[in-house]
């Protein structure tokens, strides 16, 4: 059953075309093995490639945004993946199930992880909400978005693709991009390739703002990447990939080089997995506006896995080794004016983990999965993260569902290291000075969810119930310029020789969110579909007497989508995507909050198949031109009306 999903999961690229199909109900993130929806540990929603091409995006977080359970930060612009009411630092983003962060590189709002990968290499994006610390390790509290690229084919297949997005308002950045993807047999049934590449841009806004504040600012990436795949016999895959990106956002520029190596084998007595992978990532630019200061970091990771059946139970046992390393000559040269200053400009730091999950089929209709994970980091020591999630199928259409998860996340490499330092409170000259501390403990997170799903021939949707507790929580919310005030914090450590406070990084915050989450897809008639879905979030900080509410985090939140298929090469649709009022600052003294108030955006477009190799897509984007502009620095842009035209060749 394990190697029939599996292999169902691999071959999805070639479905696309057909719409919604078997294959989109088997998932590979929420556990150790391939498994159907219905039966997945956990909460999980998939978007396909038709969804992902349904209108332009930028990247995934456009289309990720409109998932349940999934809120935006929209700070300064910058759009990066909240899941479940906690901020992007908690999501694990991975490609391929291989771990991708450039947190390291740009400490300061880091919104390049999603964009590694272009649209025409997606085969689909599993978005996992709640905690995967039991199987990934840190940084998965909130959950986990594993972006899954298209297989390497059996026969020679392709496509080329060009967008096109013009904005109505002058001021405001057009878009554009292009990209291709390539796949075959190189010897038949032995070596096969694929290989993607692309480029996309938006224009920056042209003061689309009257308080002469920023737009939408410049975003460019570029991409090209192969993959070589080996197969000596039916029982074995080997594979080594290799890619390069370069992205400009802001004229912020980084680039990734990224390597994987991957062995798999099924034996009569189970499956196995090696794989070492890793990026080298440039910051060519630095941190800070204005000034040239380049780093350079390194992420290494050599992972093995076996699953085996025994009985009514699949067994999965692994290990993971990563290392880190930086080399930043202005962030990690320590205190300016100290003796020492400048001595040592690099930071590394190794973890290595073992876990175990094991997935009890009690009776065909019950199914109970239970895991743990030891992590043991070099600078604090060992973590458990263990989880039990129960699957029941009250009938064959419908399962009660329900789980407990523990979950941590480790400081980051700056963070826990003592010589990395920063300027801060609004000013490089006049401000403070932020520090790591190797005084840190990492972040935990305890988490319960509990729900219902129905799958029907024709429908299918689902309500979930969850809360995470949130404890620990890494800040530097504690800090001012005024030298006088400053020894009165609890995290102060000194002065600069110019006399600018110093403070560290505390654990002081503990977060709180629940919520519910809901979903409904199916056929009206045999042309007509439907798909909504709903989710009630309730965030806060909850360190004083008085909650703070979490910004940028959506009381309320839906989307709604029509499809309509009017002919048979003709497939028309129209969606809404309510934002509900949610916070953009929020203090202590509620009176200096600010408020977004709720807006909902309209778009329509549709799909016409000219022949069986050539597909236009046309349509406009935030119909009812709902803008929203800057006044403070809080503040976000909303586009206005877009008109977009899109062509993709297929061979």
């Amino acid at each position: 059953m394990t190697l029939a999903l599996a292999a169902m999961a691999a071959t999805g690229a070639q479905a696309e075309d057909a719409g919604p199909t078997e294959v989109e109900s088997v998932v590979v993130t929420a556990s150790s093995i391939a498994q159907r929806i219905q039966d997945a540990p956990a909460s999980v929603s998939v978007v396909s490639a038709e969804d992902l091409q349904q209108r332009p995006i930028q990247d995934i977080v456009d289309a990720l945004g409109r998932v349940e359970g999934v809120t935006l930060s929209r700070a300064g612009n910058q759009r990066t993946i909240q899941l479940r009411g906690l901020s992007s630092a908690y999501t694990l983003l991975m490609i391929d199930g291989k771990r991708v962060s450039s947190t390291n590189n740009m400490f300061r709002g880091n919104d390049y992880d999603a964009g590694w990968a272009p649209i025409e290499a997606i085969e689909r994006v599993e978005v996992v909400r709640g905690p995967m610390s039991s199987l990934y390790g840190s940084d998965a509290i909130g959950g986990a978005v594993n972006i899954i690229t298209k297989p390497v084919g059996k026969t020679w297949t392709g496509s080329v693709s060009a967008d096109y997005t013009a904005q109505e308002h002058s001021q405001a950045g057009d878009s554009y991009k292009g990209g291709f993807y390539v796949s075959g047999p190189l010897v038949v049934d032995t070596l096969g390739l694929k290989v993607w590449g692309g480029y996309d841009r938006r224009d920056p806004d042209k003061g689309i703002n009257s308080s002469g504040l920023a737009g939408m600012p410049l975003q460019q990436e570029t991409f090209i990447n192969g993959t070589l795949q080996w197969t000596p016999d039916d029982a074995t895959d080997v594979t080594a990939q290799y890619g390069f990106s370069r992205s400009n956002h802001d004229h912020f520029i980084m680039k990734r080089q990224d390597f994987a190596l991957t062995h798999k084998r099924e034996w009569d007595f189970g499956e196995s997995r090696l794989r070492f992978y890793g990026d080298r990532v440039e910051n060519l630019t630095g941190n800070t506006t204005g000034e040239i200061n380049p780093n350079t970091a390194r992420n290494y990771a050599l992972d093995a896995r076996f699953t085996a059946p025994l009985g009514d139970n699949s067994l999965t046992v692994g290990a993971e080794h990563r290392w880190q390393d930086l080399d930043d000559p202005k962030l990690l040269a320590g205190w300016p004016g100290s003796p020492t200053a400048g001595k040592d400009t690099e930071a590394s730091v190794k973890q290595w983990a073992l876990f175990a999950e094991n997935e009890w089929r009690i009776t065909d209709d019950l199914r109970l999965t239970v895991g743990d994970r030891y992590d043991h980091h070099e600078n604090f020591g060992g973590h458990h993260s263990p989880r039990a999630y129960l699957v029941y199928h009250l009938t064959p259409n419908i399962s009660l569902r329900g789980g407990w998860s523990r979950a941590f996340r480790a400081p980051t490499l700056l963070q826990n290291s003592p010589n990395w330092g920063s300027v801060s409170c609004g000013s490089a000259t006049t401000g403070c000075f932020i520090v790591g501390s190797t005084e840190l403990k990492p972040e935990t997170a305890e988490s319960f969810e509990g729900g219902v799903r129905f799958d029907f021939d024709r429908w299918s949707g689902g309500i979930t119930a969850f809360q995470n507790e949130l404890k620990d929580m890494i800040s530097i919310s504690n800090r001012t310029r005024d030298p006088v005030l400053a020894p009165n914090y609890p995290n102060f450590v000194g002065y600069l020789a110019d006399g600018r406070p110093v403070f560290r990084y505390e654990n002081i915050a503990k977060v709180r969110s629940k919520g519910v989450e809901t979903s409904i897809a199916g056929d009206i008639t045999e042309t007509l579909s439907i798909r909504a879905n709903y989710t009630y979030l309730k965030s806060e900080d909850r360190s004083s007497a008085n909650p703070i509410p979490l910004i940028y985090q959506p009381k309320h939140s839906a989307n709604l989508t029509l499809d309509w298929r009017a002919m048979e090469n003709l497939s028309l649709y129209a969606s809404a995507n309510y934002i509900g009022r949610q916070y953009i600052a929020a203090y202590a003294n509620p009176a200096f909050n600010e408020i977004q108030e709720a807006y909902t955006l309209v778009d329509i477009g549709g799909r016409y198949d000219v022949n069986e190799r050539l597909t236009v897509r046309a349509g406009v984007l935030n119909l009812a031109d709902k803008r929203i502009e800057r006044t403070t620095s809080t503040e976000y842009n909303e586009d206005g009306r877009r008109f977009f035209l899109s062509l993709t060749h297929r061979f």
